[in-house]
């Protein structure tokens, strides 16, 4: 793994997401209860942008098709998807998003 660090990022209000390029990922993120979630903003259905989809009780919502994935985890609430989400360890130090990746 390999620790990014996002300088000046702003974090999105509670449930809603945002999207930053992390080691040529483009990824979708959101925080909750003050932690922040980071992954990957393709639906792993139709490949559509998450960070356009809702955050709500702990999964996000795909605005396609509505496949909601866990924030945490990535698995699968409900379909159409079948896949599970990657998700990435972030965390928000002094202003900074930090994320980790696999190299």
């Amino acid at each position: 793994m390999s620790t990014h660090h996002v300088p000046g990022f702003t974090a999105p209000a509670s449930g809603d997401l945002t999207t930053v390029e992390v080691a040529g990922r483009r990824l979708a993120v959101t925080v909750d209860d003050g932690q922040a979630y980071a992954f990957d903003d393709a639906c792993t259905h139709a490949q559509c942008s998450l960070s356009g989809g809702e955050v709500e009780d702990g999964a996000v919502i795909c605005p396609c098709h509505f496949a909601a994935f866990d924030i945490s985890t990535g698995q699968v609430r409900t379909g159409p998807a079948k896949d599970a989400l990657r998700c990435y360890r972030a965390q928000l130090l002094d202003g900074a998003l930090t994320v980790e990746v696999p190299q």
